[in-house]
């Protein structure tokens, strides 16, 4: 058990799982607090003309393909990403230090080691022998179009988020049409107000509790994806020119936040 606990909380990103659940929890105790039942603000009806309706809406205003990629890379919000900076950046150096006593030709039997797609590309284009300049452009273009695939999957749930709160609004002004139709039953129609106004409560949730936050988390696991990919060329172009793998792996460290493992493997 204690090893299957260590290993979801190596794949699983606890941000996103802990901010929703205390976001949910202090919601919750502030309404218990005030005298409020939780269970109360879940309005079937609300939910589902608001989270539904928003994501449809979204789906309208976004082009197919990056709505294919939202639901494709859903689960990159809730997982780690699997990049491990100091241990590309070691990759890298290392294979610079063969291409410096061996020649690049000696990497085509490294080549398999390799578990990035990109990487693997990269590398084999300069054992192929084929000019620096071109295998950089060839790359920065895969870049570009990695990160725009990534965006355009966050745009869609970012604009999700950003329609919930109409969503809600609608949602509100339709239960209260229908309770206004109740004057002759005061009870009932104060039981339709007060499960209108849940669809506002919904609205505001889904914006910026649930699914507004897709969006942007996902933007940010982009950035961490996309500085992988970075510190690969960077190294790729680096073992072509034949740079000393010291001086190579400090220019790689400039890569990294002031959080990440800077550490020397030659210290």
């Amino acid at each position: 058990m204690h090893r299957l606990n260590i290993y979801w909380s190596v794949i699983l990103d606890l941000t996103v799982i802990l901010g929703m659940l205390l976001s949910v929890a202090t919601l919750s105790i502030g309404n218990v607090i005030d005298g409020g039942n939780p269970l109360h603000l879940v309005h079937i009806s609300s939910i589902i003309i608001v989270i539904p309706t928003a994501m449809a809406a979204a789906m309208t205003g976004t082009a197919g393909g990056n709505v294919k990629a939202a639901f494709k890379e859903l689960k990159t919000v809730f997982k780690k990403p699997p990049v491990d900076f100091s241990k590309r950046i070691a990759q890298i150096v290392e294979f610079a230090t063969i291409a410096r006593r061996d020649g690049i030709l000696a990497l085509e039997s490294h080549v398999a080691e390799i578990d990035d797609e990109f990487f693997q590309k990269g590398l084999n284009m300069t054992i192929d022998g084929m000019d620096i300049d071109d295998i950089e452009e060839t790359l920065e273009v895969l870049i570009e179009e990695t990160e725009e695939y990534y965006h355009g999957a966050a745009h869609y749930w970012s604009l999700a988020g950003e329609t919930c709160p109409v969503m809600g609004l609608v949602g509100a002004v339709m239960g209260l049409i229908l309770a206004l139709q109740k004057l002759n039953d005061p009870a009932a129609m104060a039981e339709g107000i007060a499960g209108a106004f849940t669809a506002t409560v919904t609205g505001i949730s889904g914006a910026y509790l649930f699914i507004g936050p897709l969006g942007s988390k996902l933007k940010g696991k982009t950035k961490v994806l996309m500085t992988d990919k970075q510190i690969i060329l960077a190294g790729i172009i680096g073992i072509a020119h034949g740079d000393n793998p010291r001086t190579l792996e400090g220019k790689l460290f400039n890569y990294l936040s002031p959080l990440e493992n800077k550490k020397s493997q030659f210290d």
